[in-house]
């Protein structure tokens, strides 16, 4: 599968961000068909950013797009796994490198 357009999370996926991680995600699908999250810097995140995600990868995914997780962190694998959405979010399957 070759690399896609890299989108950083920052520190904080929270519902603060979530407008701007939203502009973000939507213009890297308008000019890319795959998108890697980068996410190993994430500290803290909340059940709003995660949404946000599983929308996004149940839509990506509708029309032909690729969303990828890239190392993330232990923060999101802990409270997706809290919330019972590793596999919504398709944290089985993410990038270690």
């Amino acid at each position: 599968m070759s690399e896609g357009q890299p989108i950083e999370c920052g520190e904080r996926m929270t519902i603060e961000q979530v407008e701007s991680l939203y502009s973000q995600l939507e213009s890297a699908l308008l000019e890319h068909d795959n998108i890697d999250l980068i996410a190993d810097r994430v500290q803290f995140c909340d059940t709003a950013s995660l949404q946000l995600i599983v929308n996004l990868l149940k839509t990506s995914k509708e029309q032909g797009h690729t969303v990828r997780w890239v190392k993330p962190s232990s923060a999101i694998m802990n409270v997706a796994e809290l919330l019972g959405l590793t596999k919504s979010l398709e944290l089985t399957k993410h990038i270690t490198q």
